[in-house]
């Protein structure tokens, strides 16, 4: 008996100390700030949003940036939440956050709906693959999502725990990197990692990420590595599926789509570059459908995977079968929207990243979808306003930057060194200096790192002296992204586009997007229903007037939209009603 005790203690004992030591680090807080995938936002604490403290466990050499989407600790009544995630197309990548498809989503839904609080939290990072979205999909449960998105599967062989990525140097078992995930829950892996990194800091070479990630250069189609990723993509996304469809939560999963047409093989892929230039010269014979079938198999042999392969897009859709998944066919659509009939820069920016027009497409093609829900089609009211089209001239500049960095870089430019590399950019950054005042302050902010809201508030106040009325008001409306709370900026913005009616479309979407998630308040909404009135959309103003009444709203402009809505309702009783009211109004 004694010499069973002591070989079960001695067992035990290491297991007793990492227990130990895990509840003292716990007990002492240690890492406390890091351990919460979404936290109080500081100045209004009944909102959440994404923890980049959080996120970064997932690289160990850099920390994502994260999408500032807000939403309400204690979820109300009527409200859609959707959680969308993927990588960094789905973060918006080469633009700021509010001009991603989930911001476009959340636009639209909230402009073609009534009485809904709508809520889409945008989780897309850099190089994030189906591992991350694994791990993050169980967390998602207790904030009772209404939906969740994934538009994701070009980082499945270099993003986080790819199958060909330098990040982690672990083999290619999904269990294995699924292990690794479990332990960074614990405080005693997580002080392990820190005193690893500071052993070994990761510093800053001045490469892009593209060119830091990639481990195996040549990643053969239908080899092992190759299999090895989209078993992975399977098993990951199969998993989330599971969790989600035991929860009763619908899934909208997207198929990838790529530049076919204008990006040529990023390898060295004989084969894969023959094929490229026979899809050109069919295409310029006017043989576009063939063409198609070639381009398609000069991206299937690119060894350098940052494009999804077709075998991903088949899995996709083998994985929608069940009840709670729908099939989004992104791929399908761009290629119809695209200019050619072949996917290539008239929506994208790059290899893979879409350009403004084409985020507007996907969010307008999840919308469609999510438009069949019952909570949504309950709701649904059309606008006669659209959502903003096209991106502001800051914006345009300071993706540009973005994107002039990626294409200088590796694997777009070979055989350079970084210095080479450097001076390239360094030209065209120097070019947009001598430029226009909203370029030269777009490429310093970005290159700098500057603040965007106080860049774009130069800009804001620089236009006005211009007199550009749309310029100014373009900008303001994405400034308020950034500061959707902000009563004065919320005041300026408002009274500037109520002096200029030909700017209404923007002044529409800041009212509606303020009432959803900046200030509820009926001043608002009485200036919203007029405009409505005026654009003959009576039943959108009839909504928030009701809503102002409500809140016991005695604005003289309240009383007078009443009246105008009854006249237009031909009810000419209630107008005498409320037309009386409107003159009590005036007189106190």
């Amino acid at each position: 008996m004694k010499k069973t005790l002591y070989w079960t203690f001695t067992l035990l004992f290491p297991f007793l100390l990492l227990g130990l030591g895990e509840l003292l680090l716990r007990v002492g807080g240690y890492n406390e700030e890091v351990q919460d995938l979404f936290i109080e936002v500081t100045s209004q604490p009944d909102y959440l949003i994404t923890n980049p403290e959080f996120v970064a466990r997932y690289f160990p050499a850099f920390k994502p940036q994260v999408a500032p989407s807000t939403f309400r600790k204690n979820k109300p009544r009527d409200t859609f939440r959707v959680f969308v995630m993927g990588g960094s197309s789905t973060q918006g990548f080469p633009y700021n956050f509010y001009n991603s498809f989930p911001m476009k989503l959340e636009e639209r839904l909230l402009m073609e709906t009534n009485g809904l609080k709508i809520e889409v939290i945008n989780l897309g990072m850099t190089a994030v693959n189906s591992f991350v979205i694994w791990d993050l999909s169980s967390r998602l449960i207790e904030y009772d999502p209404d939906a969740i998105i994934i538009y994701a599967g070009h980082n499945e062989y270099y993003g986080s725990f790819g199958a060909g990525s330098t990040q982690f140097g672990f083999g290619q078992g999904v269990g294995l990197k699924r292990l690794i995930l479990n332990l960074k829950n614990w405080r005693l892996y997580q002080l392990i990692e820190q005193l690893m990194k500071s052993v070994k800091p990761a510093g800053n070479d001045g490469r892009t990420m593209m060119a830091k990630v990639v481990k195996d250069a040549g990643i053969e189609l239908n080899g092992d590595l190759f299999d090895a990723g989209i078993e992975q993509f399977e098993k990951n996304i199969g998993d989330v599926v599971e969790i989600l469809g035991s929860n009763d939560i619908p899934l909208y999963i997207g198929t990838v789509a790529s530049n076919l047409k204008d990006q040529p093989p990023l390898s060295d892929n004989a084969e894969a570059i023959e094929k490229y230039e026979e899809a050109l010269s069919l295409y310029e014979d006017g043989d576009t459908e063939s063409s198609l079938k070639f381009f398609l198999q000069a991206k299937e042999l690119d060894e350098l995977r940052f494009r999804a392969s077709e075998q991903l897009n088949a899995s996709i859709q083998r994985l929608s079968k069940p009840d709670n998944v729908f099939l989004v066919d992104v791929e399908e659509m761009l290629r119809r929207n695209s200019q050619s009939g072949i996917e290539g820069e008239s929506l994208f920016v790059d290899h893979l990243h879409p350009n403004s027009r084409g985020h507007k497409l996907i969010a307008d093609l999840y919308f469609e979808h999510l438009l069949k829900r019952e909570e949504i089609s309950d709701r649904y009211s059309p606008n006669v306003f659209d959502t903003p089209n096209g991106i502001t001239r800051f914006e345009q500049i300071y993706a540009k930057v973005n994107i002039d960095r990626l294409l200088v870089g590796y694997p777009f430019q070979k055989g350079l060194s970084r210095a080479e590399e450097n001076r390239i950019f360094e030209n065209l950054y120097n070019n947009l200096l001598k430029s226009s005042y909203i370029d030269s302050l777009a490429a310093f902010s970005k290159v700098n790192l500057e603040s965007v809201p106080e860049a774009l508030n130069q800009v804001v106040d620089h236009e006005k002296r211009e007199g550009d009325t749309l310029s100014v008001m373009s900008h303001y409306y994405e400034l308020l992204n950034w500061q959707l709370n902000s009563i004065n900026l919320i005041e300026l913005a408002i009274e500037y586009g109520v002096n200029n009616p030909e700017v209404e479309t923007y002044l529409v979407n800041i009212i509606e997007k303020v009432l959803n998630k900046g200030a509820y308040d009926p001043r608002y909404m009485n200036v919203l229903s007029a405009i409505y009135l005026n654009n003959r959309a009576p039943e959108k103003a009839k909504y928030w007037l009701d809503e102002s009444l409500r809140l016991k709203s005695t604005e003289p402009i309240l009383f007078y939209n009443l009246t105008r809505y009854y006249f237009l309702k031909s009810d000419t009783a209630k107008a005498n009603v409320f037309y009386n009211r409107f003159l009590q109004a005036r007189q106190r």
